[in-house]
């Protein structure tokens, strides 16, 4: 993953239907910035299957991982606050 944005941001896989609760998760992180920032904005929750730690601006990134063995949609999506709700995508597992 390569950001080229001029903010930081991740990728956090997560469960099929499962975005919003861990989106929502994340915004709460942000009443305590420090602890947030030394978490990379990743909640922790059993729906979080992977994820980047923040990837600052303009720099890159590899998550290398297994994938599920279950098939589905697995969606992955930004956890810096406010970004799930836009910055998302999802992997098709077969």
């Amino acid at each position: 993953f390569t950001n080229p944005d001029a903010t930081a941001h991740n990728i956090v896989i997560v469960m099929p239907g499962a975005s919003e609760e861990v989106g929502l998760a994340a915004n709460e992180m942000a009443k305590d910035p420090k602890e947030a920032q030394r978490g990379h904005y990743v909640p922790k929750s059993k729906k979080v299957l992977h994820a980047t730690r923040m990837i600052a601006p303009l720099s890159a990134t590899a998550l290398r991982f297994n994938a599920p063995k279950k098939p589905g949609d697995y969606p992955y999506i930004c956890t810096f606050p406010g970004h799930w709700i836009i910055m998302k995508g999802v992997m098709v597992v077969k």
